[in-house]
């Protein structure tokens, strides 16, 4: 079990050397849970080949529980979520995603 914290749209989040942008956050249903994923914009590219923008989704995992409490440090919502282990789920959610955020860059935590 781990904890999410919610940002407000349009964050800017620092992961090692790239910054991602929260645009949106939502629930995709499977089976009978739901699959917390958030989606961002961040920029990749090359010297020579120039920058782009590619949409990100993150998926931390299927929620546990909704919002349960506040960050002390942030002051934003938490919610307890599972994050997928089993390599059969793990291959089912991919197919969801990709069905539902074509070209797009997944991340799972």
């Amino acid at each position: 079990m781990s904890e999410h914290i919610h940002v407000a749209y349009g964050t800017e989040i620092i992961l090692m050397s790239v910054i991602r942008k929260v645009t949106a956050e939502g629930c995709l249903a499977y089976g009978n849970r739901n699959l917390l994923y958030i989606e961002g914009l961040t920029t990749v590219g090359s010297a020579c080949c120039g920058m782009i923008e590619c949409r990100v989704i993150h998926v931390p995992g299927f929620v546990v529980s909704w919002h349960y409490k506040i960050d002390n440090a942030s002051g934003n919502p938490l919610s307890k979520v599972e994050p997928i282990s089993d390599p059969s789920t793990l291959e089912d959610v991919k197919k969801l995603l990709f069905k539902t955020f074509p070209s797009s860059l997944f991340l799972f935590s």
